[in-house]
């Protein structure tokens, strides 16, 4: 029994030894990576800056674009020349505008009268209504006097009747004063129609003085829309006579006396007359990739270089920054506009040349720097304290429980160490380093495609440098 357990204790002892060597073995025969290495070092100044294209353009301008169709009977301007705001820049023919206008100005006379006709007719129907309130109460006059002839016609009626009765009157005088009290009720009989007659009368011309306020208005709407009409033809004329709606320069001009003027619309660049800018402010307008906009701000410097000037570069400030990317269909890359106001720009600079734009957008004073190409981007599994895990085999991790870090490859031993870093502004080739390394510290640097696959403890040696013959 002790026999086989010593059996079993070397048995283990020799496999322990012998996994130990094979281990050893794999990582001595492991292919050493070759690789160009750098210093982290502190430099005085680092300056990040955003480079883009676009074209130089005045910061006010117009294409100047008619409103009407005609053709054009007189220019005034050349390409060149300096105008000043009101100035008359071309004439179109104005025949069928003024006879527009005149066609307007006829019917407004029309209409006018029409309403001085309707304003009459209000009148007459006052005084006809005045008239018939005196008729009214002229007629209610005398029905209450005939009615007070009735009551007392009645009343001596009555006491002629007893009397007769009686004997004491003859019948001649009884019928006489029955003849005289039918003779009321007949009177008042025709003074209650009479005044009937006057309210009928009274309503009538009240109708027809409704009626009159309702064409005075109708005639006063025309009144205003021919009017309205009238303004919209001499509007049509005075187009026909084109002004500078700035002070400015001609820098482009499109048209000949004889050619016909066509309305501008949408997207017809044929229909531009001319372009007026002022050349007091000019500005480059360029457009910044979206990775690049967000360290754009308002006044940061910029030089700006134009391609048919390349011997006077010219310093000016960020004016104005897109709020929305640049719709181009035929790219998936979105860009935004941004517009830079030159400082003394150079007589000859013309608007429409092409140009390149360097902002500096930061700048630091004695920073940790490494070589922008050292920075690489690697995943680990962290632990309880947001650290990775290097030594995990990835192959049995969960890929999404992986964190993504930035970092460099350290030379230390002759092996790569990766150190997480955290960095800053980014210069032309040199990048900030505000923690994660110190200066002094070896790292490595490139290549490109050693970067690319190069993993933590990977065993390296360092690329000797040609001296040269």
């Amino acid at each position: 029994m002790a026999r086989k357990t010593r059996i079993l204790i070397l048995a283990s002892t020799l496999g322990l030894i012998l996994g130990v060597s094979g281990y050893y073995y794999y990582r001595s025969s492991k292919e050493i990576t070759e690789v160009q290495t750098g210093r982290v070092l502190f430099v005085d100044t680092l300056v990040a800056k955003v480079n883009a294209n676009g074209e130089i353009k005045p910061k006010e301008y117009v294409e100047l674009q008619s409103e009407i169709s005609g053709v054009i009977t007189q220019l005034l301007v050349a390409e060149g020349d300096l105008v000043e705001k009101g100035d008359i820049l071309l004439r179109i023919d104005p025949t069928q505008n003024q006879s527009e206008a005149r066609a307007r100005e006829a019917l407004l006379q029309v209409v006018r009268m029409e309403f001085a006709n309707s304003r009459a007719q209000i009148n007459l129907q006052e005084i006809n209504i005045g008239r018939e309130h005196f008729n009214l109460q002229a007629a209610e006059a005398d029905f209450a006097k005939a009615e007070q002839g009735l009551l007392l016609k009645t009343a001596s009626f009555k006491r002629q009747q007893k009397l007769f009765e009686q004997n004491l009157i003859s019948r001649n005088a009884y019928e006489v004063s029955k003849g005289e009290f039918v003779s009321a009720e007949s009177e008042l009989l025709s003074a209650r129609a009479r005044v009937n007659q006057a309210k009928g009368a009274l309503s009538a011309a009240e109708v027809i003085l409704s009626q009159a306020h309702n064409s005075h208005r109708s005639a006063e709407s025309r009144v205003e829309q021919y009017m309205a009409l009238m303004a919209s033809a001499q509007n049509t004329l005075s187009k026909t006579v084109i002004r500078s709606p700035l002070a400015g320069r001609i820098t482009q001009l499109n048209v000949e006396v004889g050619e016909r003027a066509v309305p501008g619309t949408l997207n017809n660049p044929a229909a531009t007359i001319m372009v007026i800018a002022d050349l007091s402010v000019i500005e480059a307008e360029i457009e910044v990739n979206e990775t690049d906009i967000v360290a754009v701000k308002l006044s940061q410097p910029a030089v700006v270089r134009v391609d048919a000037l390349p011997q006077s570069p010219v310093r000016g400030v960020v004016s104005e920054i897109g709020s929305s990317a640049i719709v181009t269909p035929t790219s998936q890359a979105k860009e935004f506009r941004v517009a830079i106001r030159l400082d003394g720009p150079p007589a000859e600079l013309r608007p429409g040349l092409s140009c390149t734009a360097e902002i500096t957008t930061d700048t630091r004073s004695n920073v940790l720097a490494i070589p922008i190409q050292a920075l690489v981007i690697r995943e680990y599994p962290i632990d309880k304290n947001g650290q990775p895990i290097k030594s995990a085999d990835k192959n049995t991790i969960n890929s999404d429980s992986l964190q993504e870090f930035k970092g460099v490859f350290a030379a230390t031993n002759n092996r790569a160490e990766f150190l997480p870093v955290s960095v800053g502004i980014s210069g032309q080739t040199i990048m900030e380093v505000t923690s994660g390394l110190q200066e002094n510290m070896e790292i490595v640097t490139g290549n490109y495609k050693i970067l690319r696959d190069l993993q933590d403890n990977d065993p390296i040696t360092v690329q000797r440098k040609n001296s040269g013959n």
